[in-house]
């Protein structure tokens, strides 16, 4: 290894042991509770080659002195690195599903680029008239007094020239500023606090890449040239370029309740993409949780995803090629029918029955494994792109357009087809966005449906304690208990009633036929310990005190 990568490197490697400052003993309250039944099922599921026990003590890694000797993350992953994937986190020692990884507090926080009027000192996003502009430089702020601290004095004093004060609403200087305000914040935090410096620069950019490409140069014209001519700061290109480069390649964009935007966390960045990750990272309160999905063995890379793993390996592909520059290789972009899940599958029109497999040749034909008909992939093409129109095209929250949408791309793509299952989830948000007292028992029926259609999906693409599973689980259990509420009962049939069309394409084929408090109760436990740190854990808070009441 090269003198200045060494040198990256032991910066990097200082900065993961620094995490040990902000990962707190857990107390109580904040432990995730999990009995000893569901440490059980859990340790059978996804850890198999684990002891029930290990799941009891999750979290021991951040226990207080008293209960075991004091770790810190770099005990729990170490950085690695090689030619073909770079720096990345590979576990130190096994780490049991459930168990957060680390926390981070991020290095930069700011307005996603080009986005509207978001507060400058607590990011919240920001609309009509409802804000007021800095009394120095005219910049967004929700008050005088928001109580957020990200606006400093010497970033308003930058920002004075842009002219703000004199067109607080201008659309196009707040874009421009939400652009500016990332290479901004990483300058002023490098000044000010050296070591965050050391860590900034070892960080991978692309710079050179992206320096050919058109990115490269929208940062040299309206970027780098408006710091240097118009805000007066003197950085040099190259800066810039690596800068604007680290937040494109390695930021993590959050919500936080109301607030929105970009963070720079060097130790998520340094988790390397995978297809099927075995992390997941929650964003509260200022802090990241990485938390372990699946059991990951020592000496395995700890995996974030880069894309969305709903998408078809060609659109996952697209996005990372363009975002990430690189060409994800793994099992699942290897395989046509990605895992089994046939998720970028399209149904046969010739049969009926059959799925036409992408091709790895983007150019060939498309062809069924049931009948063997071929269609050009310029046909399906077309026939993807005006799926995505029309996907684009909905109304958000509308169940019935949604609803309308579903049946008809049903008949045209299939039941498996990334966009069929974006509507599927898309129909279920919808649905249970609705007051569940207005919904009929045909739509509680159709989310239970769903839901246990988009699990079996889950268990493929996103396997483990995912966030996905953890809502999936939450709606289920809503739509369950309004149900048996309803009916009065503690348990009831719940085979909904289905039209030709669906039946045909086994839109629902593992709906419970019998659905009890008691299933409910044990899939809300599960919801509950995968949604720990997730916002909408106080729905499940809720809907754990609807199912004690059935009992």
């Amino acid at each position: 290894m090269e003198v200045e990568e060494q040198q990256r490197v032991a910066a990097l490697e200082r900065y993961m042991t620094s995490l040990a400052a902000i990962n707190p003993s857990w107390s109580d309250q904040d432990k995730p509770e999990a009995s000893d039944s569901f440490s059980e099922r859990l340790q059978l599921e996804y850890c198999p080659t684990k002891r029930p026990e290990v799941l009891r003590s999750s979290g021991s890694i951040f226990s207080s002195p008293e209960e075991q000797d004091e770790r810190h993350p770099r005990e729990v992953v170490e950085i690695h690195s090689s030619p073909g994937f770079g720096r990345y986190l590979v576990a130190s020692r096994n780490i049991a599903a459930g168990e957060v990884v680390f926390r981070e507090a991020p290095l930069v926080v700011a307005p996603k680029a080009g986005s509207g009027a978001s507060c400058l000192s607590c990011l919240r996003p920001l609309q009509g008239s409802e804000w007021v502009g800095c009394d120095q430089c005219g910049a967004p702020l929700c008050g005088q007094d928001c109580g957020g601290d990200g606006h400093s004095q010497e970033e308003c004093r930058l920002l004075v020239p842009l002219g703000l004060k004199d067109q607080p609403q201008n659309t196009v200087l707040i874009r421009q500023l939400s652009i500016l305000l990332t290479p901004i914040r990483t300058i002023l935090l490098m000044k000010k606090v050296p070591p965050a410096r050391e860590v900034i620069a070892a960080l991978q950019s692309h710079a050179e890449e992206r320096r050919t490409l058109p990115i490269g140069r929208f940062v040299d014209e309206h970027v780098a040239k408006v710091l240097r001519t118009r805000l007066s700061l003197p950085v040099d290109s190259d800066i810039v370029q690596h800068l604007c480069g680290i937040f494109d390649t390695n930021a993590f964009e959050f919500s936080d309740g109301d607030i929105r935007g970009r963070a720079l966390l060097p130790g998520g960045a340094l988790m390397n993409h995978s297809c099927t990750p075995n992390t997941q990272h929650w964003y509260r309160n200022g802090i990241m949780t990485v938390r372990a999905v699946v059991d990951i063995p020592e000496g395995a890379p700890v995996t974030n995803t880069y894309t969305n793993t709903l998408w078809g390996t060609r659109a996952r592909a697209a996005h990372l090629s363009t975002s990430k520059l690189f060409t994800c290789r793994c099992e699942r972009c290897l395989d046509p029918t990605e895992l089994g899940s046939h998720i970028s599958s399209v149904l046969c029109r010739g049969c009926s029955d059959g799925l036409l497999l992408p091709p790895s040749d983007c150019r060939a034909d498309w062809e069924c494994q049931a009948c063997g008909k071929s269609v050009s992939a310029s046909a399906i093409e077309t026939l993807l792109r005006a799926g995505g129109v029309a996907l684009g095209r909905l109304p958000i929250g509308d169940a019935a357009a949604v609803a309308a949408a579903l049946s008809h791309l049903r008949r045209v793509l299939g039941n498996t087809h990334y966009i069929i299952v974006e509507l599927k989830y898309a129909l279920v948000q919808a649905l249970m966005a609705t007051p569940l007292e207005a919904l009929t028992e045909n739509d509680l029926l159709k989310v239970l449906g769903l839901t246990s259609d988009l699990l079996r999906l889950a268990d493929l693409l996103e396997p483990g304690l995912s966030r996905f599973r953890g809502i999936l689980l939450l709606e289920r259990c809503r739509a369950g208990v309004q149900l048996l509420q309803r009916r009065g009962v503690a348990n009831c049939d719940t085979t909904p009633a289905l039209t030709a069309s669906e039946t045909r394409l086994n839109s629902f084929q593992s709906v419970h036929t019998v659905l009890t408090a008691e299933d409910l109760s044990r899939e809300l436990e599960e919801s509950a310990f995968i949604l720990h740190y997730d916002a909408r854990l106080d729905d499940v808070i809720d809907v754990k005190q609807q199912i004690k009441s059935l009992n």
